[in-house]
């Protein structure tokens, strides 16, 4: 109960040496929004609270604020009266200050040079040397497939425009599934879930001669004409296609930046101070 005491009362003590916390009597033009145990809310403190809601959500979010507020300054009373201020919190005072003013210096430096570009070239590096971690666990298709209902007009020409090699056959194929709104996947460079691609197919229409081999599957049933190419497949136990990971990839890296700009950082100060003497070790 000490321990959560102590702790409590250092955030509070740097909550009310934050501007919007002052003192009874303190010489301010700002009309106070709360009073609790001689201390104060101001506007200037919340500045940012309930920015971007409506302003029912927004008086609403003030409203807890200032109620969670005036509970903190009230256990603060109660603690100021209950606990020693003893040397050892002084110095978890001090050392909490110290710890809030180096991290807040750090970011600011972090952020002036962190490169946050990552090149397609710094993903595949990453991916290459890494894809044991990224087991993809569902297998996964690069594709063109089109499911249209039976009966559709030029259903024979649409057939004969998807098997071509043709790209002005491929426009043709992209328009009609825009005109007669298929279910289509129609670009080559999307991986898709298998399943999600299987479940629009009739059962077991697909075979190891179409994942393999490219193989055009031509297929119709008593409701749906189906036409599918496979361009790639990743089985379920091979790594995730790199565009699916991409995105925590970037994260790790970024990631690793900042770590190395923060190692780099630490580095020149100490070696800095060294070199002019600033530092002595008894």
């Amino acid at each position: 109960m000490i321990k959560y005491v102590v702790g409590f009362m250092i955030c509070l003590f740097f909550l009310g040496s934050c501007g919007g916390i002052g003192l009874g009597g303190e010489d301010t033009n700002e009309q106070p929004l709360a009073q609790a145990g001689g201390n104060y809310l101001y506007p200037s403190t919340i500045i940012g609270i309930g920015t971007g809601m409506t302003e029912k959500d927004s008086l609403y979010q003030l409203k807890v604020y200032t109620e969670q507020w005036i509970r903190d300054q009230l256990m603060l009373n109660v603690a100021n009266k209950n606990v020693t201020i003893t040397a050892q919190i002084e110095r978890m005072v001090k050392d909490y200050e110290a710890t809030l003013i180096m991290n807040e210096y750090e970011e600011a430096l972090i952020n002036q040079r962190l490169n946050t570009e990552v090149t397609p070239q710094e993903l595949a590096s990453y991916y290459s040397s890494n894809k044991e971690q990224y087991q993809a666990g569902v297998s996964w298709i690069r594709c063109h497939f089109v499911k249209v209902k039976r009966g559709t007009a030029e259903l024979q020409q649409l057939k004969k425009w998807f098997k071509s090699d043709a790209g002005v056959d491929f426009e043709r194929v992209k328009l009609f599934c825009a005109e007669h709104k298929t279910v289509h996947i129609l670009n080559e460079d999307l991986w898709v879930e298998y399943d999600k691609v299987v479940k629009e197919l009739p059962k077991d229409a697909i075979t190891s001669r179409h994942r393999e081999k490219q193989s055009i599957l031509d297929r119709m049933d008593e409701t749906h004409q189906y036409l599918l190419q496979i361009f790639e497949y990743r089985d379920k136990e091979d790594a995730a296609p790199l565009p699916q990971v991409q995105d925590e990839i970037k994260r790790i890296l970024l990631h690793q930046r900042r770590n190395k700009i923060l190692q780099d950082l630490r580095k020149e100060v100490y070696e800095k101070a060294k070199k002019e003497g600033a530092f002595e070790i008894y």
